[in-house]
């Protein structure tokens, strides 16, 4: 039996719908470093232009969008993962190929999208996690839960380390000057002077130790969302809401009483501890509010109305994603429109929702004639190794 990709009328609309809320919330996130660059530094950037309107705009990303949906995705991709093993075993196939085949692809669309693109990819990362994801898929499920609260607790943990000493100054003062450099550069430099200062340029300064430290950070962090995916779909709440109701909706109150007030200590109170509470706690608990709003409201035939914008968006995640990066970089950088560090926070978010709108009528309109989109058509067809049904 030859393997093949899952058949439209079998998508679960609610993922689809989790996943285009968490791309509308990763451009939010990304539209800081997309015209700040990847470290925000307040001392070379006027974030403010129009005063106390940015800054409202600032603080509704960093509680509503910052550190939530990049983990949402995640989630998402575990999810994915479970799904396409469970379905490869029903067909009574070896999924093993496929999926190292389909972490390979993603990780070379990953390098190619860091380097050529933009410097704040998250595919590479997911590629190698999902690595190691596929030997976690062995666990039984009690197994999966487990190995996703340790690794979310390990980064969690580093809320308790100390404030400035004299190695947390040294890397700031290597992260100030990395930042000088990338202001100059993506403002004024042309495409092939950017992507050359992308592969020679070192943030940490620290050469390859400091590009394993940081990958490593991320993969703990990334990997423990993958197996909290992984254990929901296991337990196949998301297929059937209605039938696990009452337990979502504790889940919902419980994170929305937890991950918001972890995520306002922050904006409250700038420090090394609440920002690690921010990120690493109230970031992950926050996604996991989403994810369960979406679930509950899908389930209503208003709700399911009102999300279903997002699930045409999500349909299209991987190519949305890209074409994300794609743009925002032409909008900014020195090489196209040239508005690196000049419009501020207010204006950076109303051309996410005016961008995030176009993709909207731009995915409906291409689901209508192809059933999948251009990446996740060229993604499949590697992985399955045919070429599958585009056009309608």
């Amino acid at each position: 039996m030859n393997a093949a990709p899952v058949l439209e009328q079998k998508r679960i609309e609610a993922i689809d719908m989790m996943r285009g809320l968490a791309l509308l919330g990763i451009l939010l996130a990304n539209s800081m470093h997309f015209q700040f660059g990847l470290f925000l530094n307040p001392d070379i950037h006027s974030f403010y232009p129009l005063g106390m309107i940015d800054r409202l705009a600032e603080m509704f990303i960093v509680l509503f969008a910052q550190a939530s949906f990049y983990t949402l995705f995640s989630f998402l991709f575990g999810y994915g993962m479970v799904l396409l093993k469970e379905r490869l075993l029903q067909q009574e196939l070896h999924y093993a190929p496929i999926y190292w085949r389909r972490m390979l692809i993603l990780l070379i669309v990953g390098y190619v999208h860091g380097l050529f693109i933009w410097d704040g990819d998250i595919l590479f990362t997911y590629a190698i996690s999902g690595f190691i994801l596929f030997f976690f898929l062995k666990l039984k499920d009690k197994g999966l839960l487990i190995w996703s609260i340790i690794l979310l607790s390990l980064m969690a943990m580093s809320i308790t380390s100390s404030g400035e000493d004299e190695y947390t100054a040294s890397i700031d003062e290597q992260l100030m000057s990395y930042s000088v450099q990338e202001k100059e550069v993506l403002s004024q430099g042309s495409y092939s002077e950017v992507v050359s200062f992308r592969e020679s340029t070192d943030p940490l300064g620290m050469g390859l130790l400091g590009e394993i430290i940081t990958l490593v950070s991320a993969m703990i962090s990334v990997l423990g969302m993958f197996l909290l995916g992984a254990f929901v779909a296991r337990k196949k709440w998301l297929e059937d809401p209605n039938k696990y109701r009452g337990l979502i909706k504790r889940i919902w109150w419980i994170t929305l009483l937890v991950g918001f007030p972890c995520k306002l200590a922050f904006l409250i109170n700038s420090n090394i501890q609440t920002e690690t509470l921010h990120s690493m706690i109230g970031g992950p608990i926050v996604a996991m509010f989403y994810a369960s709003s979406i679930a509950l409201l899908a389930t209503t035939p208003k709700g399911n109305k009102l999300l279903q914008p997002l699930a045409y968006v999500g349909r299209l995640s991987l190519t949305n994603y890209l074409m994300q990066s794609i743009v925002f970089t032409s909008i900014f950088y020195g090489y196209g429109l040239d508005l690196f560090g000049k419009i501020g926070y207010f204006s950076g978010v109303l051309l996410v929702f005016g961008f995030f709108f176009i993709q909207i009528i731009v995915s409906r309109l291409w689901l209508k004639a192809f059933y999948i989109g251009p990446f996740e058509w060229f993604w499949r067809a590697c992985t399955y190794l045919k070429l599958p049904k585009l056009k309608r």
